[in-house]
C-alpha cells in the first residue's frame, strides 16, 4: 500500500499535566483505537510537531489532535489560531480538552475553529468514558481527511 490511511496516522495529545496525560494514555491503550497517540507538553511543542520543524522534521501529520488550552508558554489558543490560519493544516480536527468549563474559554475555541469541546473529568471511570466517547465519534463513526488534506 502506497497511500497513508487516517488511522495509521498520529494522534497528537497536548497536555502538560503528567497526571492527565498518563490518565489519558491508560484509557487509550484500552479502547480499540488504531491510531498512536504521541504526547507533547508544551505550545511550543505542538507547534513544532504540527508544522514539522526541528526535532519533528518528517514526522507524520496527526489525523487529530487533542488540544489542553492552559499550556505553559504559548496556549492552546494560540495553537488553534496559527494551526487554522496555515492552509495545509486547517482542515485537522482540533478537540479541546480542557479542566475550564468557563463560557469564554468554551465560545473562544469555537470561534477560533475547534471541532469540539470535552471538559477533563476528574474521575478514572468518566475520563474512560470521555475517551469511549472520543474514539466512538472521531475514530469510528466520523470521516477523517487523509494525509495529503493536511500536507498542502
Amino acid at each position: 500500500m502506497t497511500s497513508e490511511r487516517p488511522l495509521e496516522r498520529p494522534l497528537l495529545l497536548v497536555e502538560d499535566s503528567d497526571p492527565d496525560a498518563e490518565a489519558l494514555l491508560r484509557v487509550a491503550r484500552k479502547l480499540p483505537l488504531s491510531a498512536p497517540v504521541v504526547r507533547v507538553r508544551d505550545g511550543e511543542s505542538a507547534l513544532d510537531y504540527l508544522f514539522q520543524r526541528g526535532e519533528y522534521v518528517g514526522v507524520p501529520r496527526p489525523v487529530l489532535v487533542l488540544l489542553d488550552l492552559h499550556l505553559p508558554g504559548i496556549g492552546g489558543q494560540e495553537v488553534l489560531t496559527q494551526l487554522r490560519a496555515d492552509p495545509t493544516l486547517r482542515s485537522l480536527p482540533v478537540i479541546i480538552f480542557s479542566n475550564s468549563s468557563q463560557k469564554a474559554d468554551v465560545s473562544a475555541a469555537y470561534a477560533g475553529g475547534a471541532n469540539s469541546y470535552l471538559f477533563k473529568p476528574d474521575g478514572p471511570v468518566e475520563l474512560q468514558e470521555a475517551a469511549r466517547a472520543l474514539e466512538c465519534f472521531w475514530f469510528s463513526a466520523a470521516l477523517l481527511p487523509g494525509p495529503e488534506d493536511a500536507s498542502g
